[in-house]
């Protein structure tokens, strides 16, 4: 697995810094910018479709990780039948669960670009959030259910409320990435810390005795590679000063992507791994999110609306720099990601 998840970070990487120069370009010559506004940070118009980098970077890297060799191959032709209630509820094939992210993936970030130049409303945005998250789950991206540490019993969700909870998470999560993309380098930093993290958790589970656990470790850590590669090759443009902006083009298909590789990175383990650790490792924008949406109910307002009273721009207005801002969020996601890792490594031991 290290091989692979290495020739994916390394791809995605070069492709990224490759690719986001020419996303610059096309942003200026489609007149996808962003443009000044009281509640932005930047002075001037951005471009702001530099999620073409990142997805770039990405899907190279998976590209180029299956024609690396047959072992990827043979990775995704696993496949197990999944059992509820002693009966095989549906069959689980690792190619079909890569081909669901990747379509959902794409989906939102089309819909992503097509906002980045001409503003989707906040309604249909939220429709094809739905629609990749309900790809992706039919696929086999699913939350199953949960099991009570130091019991061997395992508690299944009923099928209705296995759908509710996992588009739930693939949607919630999109959003919370899209909501923290407010300052130069913010999303992007983040979101490689997170995905680095979920690749050394994948290294550190990699001698789980359960043979479905295992293979679906491999993939969520090769896909957590070729995320990080691709989000740190465009954080070379958008940290402080940035040339570039990720736009919902980039924000939406980050979320949904780690949103999916902690689902898949936690099957069938307890709830202690199924929800803290992943938890842990996005705590900062799913609470800036949470705290978002409640504050706009309660003020009567749209909660997908945009403000400047997220956690960064509170900061900001206090006094605090880009920088700092930017640097004070790397720590305390580094921070949970480091207790997150030690509480699976020690899990395992």
């Amino acid at each position: 697995m290290i091989r692979l998840a290495l020739i994916a970070f390394v791809t995605a990487l070069l492709v990224s810094l490759a690719g986001t120069p020419a996303s610059i370009w096309l942003a200026r010559r489609f007149g996808a910018m962003d443009p000044v506004d009281p509640r932005k940070i930047h002075l001037e118009p951005r471009p702001r479709w530099g999620g073409i980098g990142i997805m770039a970077g990405f899907f190279a890297a998976i590209l180029t990780v299956w024609r690396s060799g047959p072992l990827f191959g043979k990775l995704l032709g696993f496949s197990q039948g999944i059992l509820q209630n002693k009966k095989v509820l549906f069959t689980l094939n690792l190619g079909e669960q890569l081909a669901g992210i990747l379509f959902g993936t794409a989906l939102l970030f089309i819909v992503g670009l097509v906002d980045d130049r001409k503003p989707v409303k906040a309604g249909m945005k939220f429709l094809f959030q739905i629609i990749a998250a309900y790809v992706a789950m039919t696929y086999g991206v699913r939350i199953y259910g949960l099991s009570v540490p130091g019991m061997e019993a395992y508690a299944n969700f009923p099928l209705w409320f296995m759908q509710v909870i996992t588009v739930l998470w693939l949607v919630g999560l999109s959003n919370a990435v899209n909501l923290i993309d407010g300052l130069d380098g913010l999303a992007a930093g983040v979101a490689a810390i997170v995905a680095g993290s979920f690749l050394a958790v994948a290294l550190i589970q990699e001698g789980t005795r359960s043979v479905l656990f295992f293979h679906q470790m491999r993939l969520a850590g090769i896909i957590a590679a070729a995320l990080s590669g691709g989000a740190l090759g465009f954080l070379v443009y958008n940290f402080f000063p940035a040339r570039v902006f990720m736009g919902d083009s980039g924000s939406l298909s980050l979320g949904f992507l780690i949103a999916c590789v902690a689902v898949i990175g936690a099957f069938k383990t307890t709830v202690l791994a199924v929800l803290l650790v992943p938890f842990l490792l996005v705590a900062v924008p799913v609470t800036d999110m949470a705290v978002a949406f409640g504050r706009r109910l309660l003020s009567r307002q749209n909660p997908f609306a945009p403000d400047r009273g997220h956690f960064h721009h509170r900061l900001l207005d206090s006094g605090w720099t880009q920088r700092e801002v930017v640097f004070l969020v790397y720590a305390i996601t580094l921070l949970l990601s480091c207790i997150s890792i030690t509480v699976v490594a020690l899990r395992k031991g």
